[in-house]
């Protein structure tokens, strides 16, 4: 037989052999809400504790027309969310000798550094009481689905109305004889980092995505991190809860001696030890350990014992065979899978050679677009959920930065600060350019959060336009000329104002950069009114369309230039990656030098 034809049979052997053992676990991380127990303490003020009370005297209050409320002292360090059905189990007592008919209220409130707060507040919900010390009664209300912000506080609170004359009715709390607690549905509490959520190293801590099957003794290490978040702070994991890995051989089996292992906190952390939190385990593998790609799954468990959050990829590193040769670019695939690429997917992304395709950089983009975005462009990015609209402006406006043009970001997605950590974990450090005057940030989140901004340039509402639009020209520098603004998102500002005054407003602020000779990028999600985006993409010069989406169960991302006035451009969708330190990593049809 042809060496060729047998070249061939063997590629097509390995892709084969690929797609049946190497099938990657869809690419995210598992949030489910989790009944999450808040008990009533007696501090001062009175105060939500995560662990069960002791046995000891119930302390009580008298409900006297106002509500009594619980406050977890400790500002969230991480952002969470809510949504479902919360319980409150009360004990309750009152001084008659017979039943008594009462209604009782609950309200979740979110309290934020400025001193406002969020409230959901239950329909009064009626309550026989019956004679006494005690009565257990447990109150359910739905809570609307809403996100928990950084440092904001959790609080909770208990009203009872309609008590009959010469009635007192008295809530006990804080033992185990009456331990009154909330219980809340709140997910997302505790996580992984997004930028880097596992980290695989050497023996000598040098991050590497392959093994060598014969290492020599003391070099068949593999030490792996995991960088965890939590709402609730180091005592939420170390005081009950535990990180567990697993690691999934190529046959995806568990590994034996490296299954749910519980890692262990290095360095060794305080309460005042910034996040993320690391923890640590290390995997000496068997001189026979199985050729092949290997994934990595991780458990975080709080400490009420709730799994609260579970990885299931993409993280994973190669054992090799020396000699072993697998031709090009499977010999790559230890490091697509690392870099966030599922293997299987890349086996069949390469399996046609006629169809390979070659990493390129961001200028990438250059070549898609037919050049830079000149100056006068006005451009919309258009996507769903997690397509990358964010990272795509942040990465034009760091070029624009990069090549000495000043640039206004307006900010009504996220908070400030939080944009220049993400874009930061990208290899975008932006510090010297806002110190410079290159880069103003426009504050139109921290109003929304109810929260106080630090920024110079801030707006009280999205939904007053106006106030708006002059922020945005007073943030511009002296001499403005050719300066660029990006603005993120346009989605919030859809719930605030009528669609007619979104298109106005993007049209007066894009002719003032045209004016001025510069750039206007806006993104957009699938809630804008369809309306509104079809006369914004009437409007624009350049339309970038992005699209994230499941294929053959790995989650991937692509682009495609679907309007460029007057100039020629690629068509087409081109898939990308959004890798940590480097950020939008192209799958080009040329290969870039």
């Amino acid at each position: 037989m042809a060496p060729g034809v047998l070249y061939r049979g063997l590629l097509v052997t390995i892709v084969l052999l690929l797609l049946a053992v190497a099938r990657p676990v869809n690419a995210s991380s598992v949030a489910p809400p989790v009944e999450r127990a808040f008990y009533f303490t007696n501090s001062n003020p009175r105060g939500l504790g995560m662990t069960s009370p002791g046995v000891g005297t119930p302390s009580n209050v008298t409900f006297s027309r106002t509500p009594v409320e619980f406050i977890l002292s400790q500002p969230l360090l991480y952002s969470a969310t809510i949504s479902g059905s919360s319980i409150f189990s009360l004990f309750l007592s009152s001084n008659r000798s017979s039943p008594v008919s009462i209604s009782v209220i609950q309200i979740f409130k979110e309290k934020f550094l400025g001193g406002s707060s969020a409230n959901v507040t239950s329909q009064p919900q009626q309550y026989t009481l019956a004679p006494g010390p005690s009565n257990n009664a447990s109150f359910s209300f739905s809570i609307p689905p809403q996100p928990l912000v950084v440092y904001s506080q959790i609080s909770v609170a208990v009203n009872v109305t309609n008590v009959p004359l010469n009635t007192s009715v008295s809530l006990l709390f804080g033992s185990a004889q009456a331990p009154s607690k909330a219980t809340l549905p709140l997910s997302g509490y505790v996580a992984l980092d997004p930028t880097t959520p596992i980290a695989i190293l050497d023996r000598s801590q040098t991050p590497t995505a392959s093994f060598n099957q014969s290492a020599s003794i003391g070099n068949d290490v593999i030490i792996l991190q995991a960088h965890v978040f939590s709402s609730f702070g180091l005592a939420d994991i170390e005081q009950g809860g535990r990180v567990n890995m697993t690691i999934i051989d190529p046959s995806l089996r568990p590994v034996k001696g490296a299954t749910n292992v519980t890692m262990s906190q290095f360095p060794a952390a305080t309460p005042s030890t910034p996040e993320p939190y690391v923890y640590t385990t290390s995997w000496v593998f068997p001189p026979n350990a199985t050729i092949g790609v290997y994934q990595i799954f991780v458990d975080i468990f709080d400490t009420q014992h709730n799994r609260a959050f579970s990885f299931r990829g993409p993280a994973s590193f190669n054992i090799f065979k020396p000699g072993f040769y697998l031709p090009p670019p499977f010999d790559l695939l230890p490091y697509f899978a690392v870099a966030g690429v599922g293997v299987a997917g890349v086996a069949v992304y390469y399996s046609r050679r006629k169809a390979k395709s070659y990493l390129a950089p961001f200028d990438h983009f250059n070549a898609l677009t037919g050049g830079e975005l000149n100056s006068g462009t006005v451009t919309t990015i258009e996507g769903n959920t997690g397509s990358g609209k964010t990272i795509l402006s942040e990465q034009l406006m760091y070029e624009d930065l990069k090549k000495g043009r000043p640039c206004v970001y307006v900010a009504t997605s996220d908070f400030p600060a939080n944009i220049r950590a993400s874009m930061k974990s990208m290899g975008l450090d932006v510090t010297g350019y806002e110190q410079s005057g290159m880069l103003t940030f426009v504050d139109g989140y921290s109003s929304e959060a109810g929260q106080g901004s630090t920024e110079k340039f801030a707006v009280p509402s999205l939904g007053d336009l106006t106030t708006l639009g002059m922020k945005i020209t007073s943030s511009l520098p002296p001499s403005a000329k050719g300066a660029s603004l990006y603005f993120d998102s346009l989605v919030p500002l859809s719930a605030k104002v009528k669609p007619e005054s979104i298109i106005s407003f993007v049209q007066s602020v894009g002719a003032r950069m045209r004016g001025i000779g510069g750039k206007a990028v806006f993104t957009l999600g699938p809630s804008v009114d369809s309306m509104v985006q079809r006369q914004l993409e009437d409007m624009a010069d350049c339309v970038v369309q992005m699209e994230a989406f499941e294929e053959r169960g790995i989650r991937r991302r692509r682009l495609k230039i679907a309007k460029f006035r007057a100039r020629r451009h690629q068509e087409g969708w081109n898939v990308f990656a959004i890798e940590g330190g480097k950020g939008i990593i192209f799958y080009s049809k040329r290969l870039t030098k």
